[in-house]
């Protein structure tokens, strides 16, 4: 397939870096551009984004690595680390010199992604200030995320040219286990912080095989694998501003499938790619008439009700449409004190009474515990402390309700708050086992504007959920557009379009927009007033085209 590259230069001084650009872009068919947004927008696996790297080039984005990383996750970038126009004139036309799009891209040379998690901690030449130390421009590789164990994949053909076995001292050991493989045309790269290895030298490797899993040995501060890319003569030739031939491999990488999809032959236990349209019920309190008038105009498929629900809500849901799908997360108020997990199985199992008697079978326990209201720092320190929590909770429910599935809750996405939040995805690492055990898992995707509502950080949460638990069932059990000074219409457009684009996705059951409904709290982002007035959102949710006829919900299994 064609690679498709946008090489995107500073607003400030922007002709003099065109003319610097020209005679690069001329030769390979390169689009210029000054705006981040237009070189992300374009979204594809093979798009590569080239970046002139100028010190404060980008005052709008701050950190344009990071920024890349944080909005357009799926993007290969090509960074060019370059001062001023000039400095990016010289970088292009070592490139010019060896007619080679990539430094020194050997032809059908790429590196197939190594982990089973499509997302890096640190790029190459990132964090110069760290690294200066070592008499390097910046981080010599990239960081890609990958849990203690999970495995490490050869990136290319190649034969096992070295093994080294971490004896604990980080300091003569910084790659602590790692591997090193020997590619044609000169190529070589290096697979550090190991957990374990499997290969040994002399070994012929192929692409794609398991050469060992990934941890954080050596010097390093938390799981992930550090991948290196050395080209022989690459230094001395001046390709690269680094020692040793160290060059960037982000270009080779082959960036795996990111449209949300599970891995090939993988099934699940529901209508094949048929995500419903659903909502979160009223937030405190039973559901009420302008409620189920606002589910009906809507022509909602799923209904997500919290144990605060009356169990005749069921009724009436379903006289209203017997096909409706319902969730019920079991809720609980935790703020300010400990909930140890037998309480609360205790408290839920006389109010999921009721609801499991009318047929309801899919539960999600508690709601957002990286958050100090939640139970963090209180009823548990961190994911895998309430990965345990969750655990005794759906044990002693299950042998309760035994054909009950019980889900994994959705997570406050996004980094550390002090005092208020633990990081979204390292709790979930903490929590992965719970995860692997839960029947289903669900995840929460909010936004505050367009680019985010597209990005891996708003929502399309849902990737990294697929790229970590490929054989799971999800559930997006909260969405919503939580910007106050965005319109109601504007927000209904927004999430009838959001349907529309995960209804075709596999293993997605349902997605829940926040929230029908409330008392008081939730003004920017609920469907309908106080006073019994529906906004603009179940009118254009209802007047969203489907891609396919509504089907029944699965039936529990046997």
């Amino acid at each position: 397939m064609p690679d498709y590259q946008t090489l995107l230069l500073p607003a400030a001084e922007y002709f003099a870096w065109v003319e610097a650009a020209k005679p690069y872009a001329a030769r390979f068919g390169v689009q210029i551009t000054a705006d981040p947004d237009s070189a992300g927008r374009y979204m594809t696996p093979q798009q590569t984004i080239s970046i002139a790297g100028a010190p404060a080039g980008y005052p709008a984005q701050g950190d344009i690595l990071k920024w890349f990383r944080a909005n357009y996750p799926r993007i290969r970038v090509d960074y060019l680390p370059c001062a001023s126009p000039a400095g990016l004139r010289d970088l292009l036309a070592a490139r010019l010199a060896a007619n080679q799009r990539y430094l020194a891209v050997g032809i059908g040379f790429k590196l197939r992604w190594p982990t089973d998690f499509a997302r890096i901690n640190q790029g190459f030449g990132e964090n110069p200030e760290l690294y200066r130390r070592w008499g390097l421009p910046g981080h010599e590789g990239v960081d890609i995320f990958a849990p203690s164990g999970t495995a490490i994949h050869a990136c290319a053909d190649g034969i096992v040219s070295r093994v080294d076995v971490y004896n604990g001292d980080p300091q003569r050991m910084p790659y602590g286990n790692s591997v090193r493989l020997q590619h044609a045309n000169g190529y070589e790269t290096v697979y550090a912080h190991l957990l374990d290895v499997s290969v040994s030298v002399g070994q012929a490797m192929a692409a794609g095989q398991v050469i060992g899993r990934a941890d954080s040995t050596g010097n390093s501060a938390g799981d992930h694998l550090h991948l290196t890319l050395k080209q022989a003569g690459a230094t001395a030739a001046g390709l690269t501003s680094y020692p040793r031939d160290i060059i960037d491999p982000t270009p080779f990488l082959e960036w795996p499938a990111t449209d949300g999809s599970p891995q090939p032959g993988t099934s699940y236990p529901w209508p094949p790619a048929f995500c419903l349209v659903g909502v979160h019920c009223r937030a405190d309190g039973p559901m009420q008439p302008a409620d189920f008038a606002a589910v009906t105009l809507a022509r909602l498929e799923a209904v997500k009700l919290l144990t605060t629900s009356r169990p005749e809500d069921v009724d009436q849901l379903r006289a209203d449409n017997p096909r409706v799908f319902i969730l019920q997360r079991l809720f609980a108020a935790f703020d300010g004190r400990v909930v140890r997990p037998d309480e609360f199985a205790a408290w839920m199992e006389g109010d999921m009474a009721p609801f499991y008697q009318r047929g309801l079978r899919y539960f999600e326990v508690h709601n957002e515990p990286n958050l100090r209201p939640e139970g963090w720092t209180q009823s548990w320190n961190s994911g895998q402390e309430f990965g345990a929590w969750f655990i005794e909770v759906r044990n002693r429910l299950k042998a309760v309700f035994p054909e009950a599935l019980f889900g994994f809750p959705g997570l406050s996405p996004g980094d550390a708050i002090s005092g208020l939040r633990a990081p979204a995805l390292e709790f979930l690492t903490g929590a992965d086992a719970a995860c692997r055990e839960a029947d289903w898992i669900g995840l929460h995707c909010y936004w505050l504007s367009e680019q985010e509502l597209n990005s891996a950080a708003g929502g399309l949460g849902y990737l990294e959920y697929r790229r970590r638990f490929p054989d799971k069932l999800l559930f997006i059990t909260e969405f919503s557009n939580v910007a106050p000074g965005t319109d109601k219409r504007a927000k209904g457009q927004q999430y009838a379009r959001y349907y529309q684009h995960l209804r075709s996705l596999p293993g997605l059951g349902a997605a829940f927009s926040f929230v029908l409904s409330a008392s008081s709290g939730f003004e920017a982002e609920t469907w309908r007033l106080e006073d019994g007035n529906l906004t603009e959102i179940p009118g254009l949710v209802g007047a969203r085209g489907d891609t396919v006829s509504p089907l029944p919900p699965p039936p529990p299994p046997d």
